[in-house]
């Protein structure tokens, strides 16, 4: 009785495992197909054959889900300080090897005009979607020539001898669940983190960078709510504030000022949810999270010019003012006092502050202000602005917009992202340890490395730095 052979594997000179934001751009820069400048254009003759593989059978549901549905891009000021770990040389370079211009310019070319909100914020212009972006995507790296294998999975990847590439095992998500084996002279792993595990992130990319010798720095949810013990009367209520992460001594970690919500189970709004990437990613463990209410509440203060908007923006703003000192303030209750003796320390409170606010975090409101004592007028200027938000935990990864952790950049090369460790492999987007502030950054990160990975991984070599100005 005869047998029909096995069939031959299939062979790349490219493998990227996720076809999400990260991988889609790194296919189609693995062809030679996209410049620096986001321009598009027909792979060279000798372009590396590349295959995109994901579990998904039809993948990139965060892009469709990002920005609620409408995909917020990049921003239009992107540094390394907006990302941690903070102020990284390197990925200042990254960034500057596909910039937010690009991304837009991309866009742009397939049809999709954009928009910049107050904040900077960049979205497909009124009328266009996440879908619109993610069918570029997908469009511009089927016209590059990648292989879309969509819907296997990769279970394994290992090397089976030093120099002879890689080996992949794949599995098909049909019923049957059958099983084959890829081989690639070179692997990109763009699989994200654990965010949102319903989208297909599973954190295997985890599990391959450790098989191959990684460290993992401990991944965290963020860009989540945030969990607390606040006063019941503060539920439904949003406002602007400074929320300000920070050591048991007091010493500041980092702060956002931005619109805060006030939710049932505790925090959310722009401002608690970078809050809760600098929580996540902060040198200690379970450092104070504060608010204070009182500086962009001032009516000339950096707030301003978001007082009269229709609904707050959705990001904080990119420099935070410094937070005020209780006692200015305690001054302010002073001032209040010689000038209205008889009026109550809640209604003057309430003169750039809610009143629910003030009814829920000031003790003392009824005393009339010649009447407060010291202690008290101390008590409520401190309320008002290092007021501890009692923060117990997170929402947890399925409702995490990003994963915090994952592969340390000191393992990878600078200029491709190719591992130091297992030369061939690649990492970019989610599963690196960069995470990025709410704002379209997280976005960026992903073009930008996606970039320079399906780059590294096709050979090409890397635009000259000194013409970038790069010295890192």
């Amino acid at each position: 009785m005869s047998h029909a052979p096995t069939p031959a594997p299939e062979r790349f000179d490219v493998v990227i495992v996720g076809a999400g934001a990260a991988g889609l751009l790194a296919a189609i820069a693995a062809r030679g197909a996209i410049s620096d400048d986001g321009s598009t254009h027909a792979p060279p003759h000798d372009a590396p054959t590349v295959a995109l593989f994901d579990s998904m059978p039809q993948p990139g549901k965060k892009i469709l889900i990002s920005g609620g549905g409408k995909c917020n891009l990049t921003n239009e000021r992107v540094t390394e300080h907006d990302f941690a770990p903070v102020g990284s040389k390197i990925v200042r370079s990254i960034l500057r090897e596909f910039p937010p211009a690009a991304i837009v310019r991309f866009v742009e070319e397939a049809g999709i005009p954009t928009r910049i909100e107050p904040t900077g914020k960049i979205f497909p212009a009124e009328g266009r979607r996440a879908r619109d972006v993610l069918g570029a995507l997908q469009s511009g790296a089927r016209r590059a020539g990648v292989v879309f294998r969509f819907g296997h999975a990769i279970d394994e990847i290992d090397r089976p001898a030093p120099g002879d590439g890689f080996r992949l095992v794949t599995r098909s998500a049909d019923r049957d669940g059958a099983t084959g084996t890829v081989h690639a002279a070179r692997v990109v792993i763009a699989t994200g983190g654990r965010s949102i595990p319903k989208t297909g992130s599973t954190g295997a990319g985890y599990t391959f960078a450790e098989r191959f010798g990684h460290t993992i720095v401990p991944t965290r949810p963020a860009l989540v709510g945030l969990t607390s013990a606040h006063p019941a009367g503060l539920a439904g209520l949003t406002m602007p504030a400074l929320v300000l992460v920070r050591r048991d001594n007091g010493k500041e970690i980092y702060r956002s000022a931005g619109s805060l919500l006030f939710t049932h189970q505790g925090i959310s709004g722009p401002a608690g949810l970078d809050a809760s990437l600098w929580r996540a990613t902060a040198p200690v463990s379970d450092p104070d999270v504060v608010a204070d209410f009182w500086t962009l509440a001032d009516p000339n203060g950096p707030w301003r010019a978001f007082r009269d908007l229709p609904k707050p923006p959705g990001a904080c703003l990119a420099e935070s003012p410094n937070a005020t000192d209780p006692t200015h303030v305690d001054a302010f209750l002073r001032n209040q006092a010689a000038l209205h003796p008889k009026r109550r320390l809640a209604s003057a409170l309430t003169q750039r502050l809610p009143r629910s606010l003030v009814d829920s975090v000031v003790a003392d409101g009824d005393t009339p202000l010649a009447e407060l004592r010291q202690d008290a007028r101390r008590r409520a200027a401190a309320a008002v602005t290092r007021f501890d938000l009692g923060i117990r935990g997170d929402a947890g990864f399925e409702r995490a917009e990003v994963t915090a952790g994952g592969v340390p950049l000191g393992e990878l090369a600078r200029r491709t992202l190719e591992s130091r460790i297992a030369p061939g492999l690649s990492f970019c987007g989610e599963v690196v340890d960069v995470t990025g502030r709410l704002g379209g950054f997280n976005f960026q990160w992903a073009w930008s490395s996606g970039y320079v990975a399906g780059r590294g991984a096709a050979r090409i070599p890397a635009p000259d730095s000194e013409r970038r100005g790069d010295s890192a």
